[in-house]
């Protein structure tokens, strides 16, 4: 039985991909910090076991790894670095740095505290043909845009796709496959709660500031509810085991998800100065 390790497993996306591995037949270790486990999808099911990991606390993310071990035998196929926090670091003029060093922990840092446990377990593990074990980052397909008043979160995952490229390169000598997933628009806890999330993300800018950025902008919930459909967890899911789990060999990343398939290549076609103009007409206060 192939076995897996998910951070963020409780809500959302991490949700959706434990109920769909331990469908498919894998031994899933569902990561989670606080959100009860017993609320989540694929609670009882006799393949998954719960972990509670705060992946910012190193020691928690040692424990969680030897808890694997014994389990697995020290070995694992998959590691699947899910869990995140969108946060509100305010704007670049005058940022919340308590908030944008809290948004890095758990995005960038967390993942490398989570990497480094993991790590010796995945190169003991078994991929497709002789590979070894495989590892799945998840970033944003936020890092194709520019967010006003948003950027923490979206430079945080830019710094996770940088770091995850440098991953593959080292890991591909000795047989792991590593890769990114930028996902579009799930419906998850983090993108449900319209209004508080609008709220937070308003209250991070300085009052003395705030009103001058409400004549210019909309903020980045308000996009996200104009232009984007959202994908189901399960959907979202059924996507990922199909396109990336399934695959003979990872590409270096993955966009999946309502509306972001285009933006890779609007990045890639077009001059910078024009992907600038897109999105600050996007974000433009109507």
């Amino acid at each position: 039985m192939k076995s897996v390790f998910i951070s963020g497993a409780a809500t959302g996306i991490g949700d959706g991909l434990v109920s769909k591995l331990s469908q498919e037949g894998w031994r899933v270790f569902a990561g989670y910090r606080r959100s009860p486990p017993e609320r989540a999808s694929w609670f009882n099911h006799p393949a998954v076991t719960p972990i509670q990991c705060d992946i910012t606390d190193p020691a928690a993310v040692k424990s969680a790894a030897e808890q694997v071990a014994a389990i697995t035998g020290n070995k694992l196929d998959l590691l699947i670095n899910n869990a995140g926090f969108f946060g509100s670091g305010g704007v670049v003029e005058c940022p919340d740095m308590e908030e944008y060093r809290k948004v890095f922990e758990i995005n960038f840092f967390g993942v490398l505290n989570v990497l480094r446990a993991f790590m010796p377990l995945i190169r003991n593990g078994q991929g497709p043909g002789s590979g070894k074990g495989r590892v799945i980052n998840v970033a944003s397909s936020s890092t194709y845009m520019i967010y006003p008043m948003a950027s923490a979160y979206t430079v945080s995952k830019q710094a996770l796709k940088t770091a995850t490229m440098h991953l593959r390169l080292e890991m591909k000598a000795f047989g792991v496959e590593v890769t990114t997933l930028d996902p579009g628009a799930v419906d998850t806890p983090m993108s449900s709660d319209h209004e508080k999330n609008s709220a937070m993300q308003w209250s991070a800018i300085p009052e003395t500031l705030r009103a001058q950025y409400k004549k210019l902008f909309i903020d980045t919930e308000t996009m996200m509810q104009n232009s984007f459909a959202l994908y189901t967890p399960d959907r979202f899911a059924d996507d990922v085991y199909c396109k990336i789990i399934c695959s003979k060999r990872f590409k270096p990343v993955y966009v999946l998800g309502p509306g972001v398939a285009a933006m890779p290549w609007m990045h890639r076609l077009l001059p910078l100065q024009q992907v600038e103009n897109i999105w600050g007409k996007v974000f433009r206060a109507k």
